[in-house]
């Protein structure tokens, strides 16, 4: 009787699925698993899917990238021979994100998805106004994963401009906000960013920051790479 049950729950659910994904019953996009990720939309439970769908998809994630407001152009495919380069990537050239660096369609539509939905929340919340402007280390470098030597070592997610180093913010009044300087306490700036910490794991899929190791002490790293981990 239970297997017959779960048969035909499993059925019932497969029959819904169909009709959902061939249009035969409309429900609105923002819970539609296969409508296009509009960058705009609060996130629900189905974003992390949209995310990941969308950035696997290079047109999906052009068109998702265009619809938002990051300005940016395509980056020509750059394959340097020695496991190093990059493809499907947009240079980035906005004033939030000054200097311009390159960073893959996927890691620019996480980046963009955490500026918009977490970043920028928490600094209304702690502070009253926006970020004006990001502080980072870049995105590309051709290097293996820090403390890895050697050939053969495993390369580093900046090694194909999958990643991002967020270092501090400037707000709107010109004061800035570092990790090196406030992550630990308990004012308003380290309780700002712990938060920016946990919005970014929410859309990257490797954020590292000072409670991972020294070497992060100053900086959060943010990666579209294959590992999750929120550190």
């Amino acid at each position: 009787m239970i297997r017959y049950l779960l048969a035909l729950l499993l059925f019932a659910a497969g029959i819904a699925i169909w009709a959902v994904h061939s249009g035969r019953i409309v429900v609105p996009p923002h819970w539609n698993p296969w409508a296009a990720l509009d960058v705009a939309e609060p996130p629900n439970w189905l974003t992390r899917y949209k995310l990941d769908r969308t950035a696997a998809d290079p047109a999906l994630c052009s068109a998702a990238l265009v619809g938002s407001t990051l300005k940016h152009t395509p980056a020509p495919d750059n394959d340097t021979g020695d496991g190093c380069g990059w493809e499907d990537a947009v240079r980035v050239d906005d004033a939030r994100f000054t200097p311009a660096f390159t960073l893959t369609c996927g890691a620019a539509l996480s980046l963009k998805m955490w500026e918009r939905h977490a970043l920028q929340p928490a600094a209304q919340t702690h502070f009253g106004q926006p970020v004006a402007r990001v502080e980072h280390f870049g995105s590309y470098a051709c290097r293996n994963v820090r403390g890895a030597r050697g050939e053969g070592e495993r390369r580093s997610q900046h090694a194909s401009a999958n990643a991002f180093d967020v270092a501090g913010f400037r707000l709107r009044d010109g004061r800035q906000i570092s990790l090196v300087n406030h992550w630990e306490g308990e004012g308003p700036e380290a309780a700002f960013l712990r938060n920016v910490r946990d919005g970014a794991c929410q859309f990257f899929k490797g954020t590292l920051g000072p409670d991972y190791n020294a070497a992060h002490r100053d900086h959060f790293h943010l990666d579209q790479g294959p590992y999750r981990i929120c550190r």
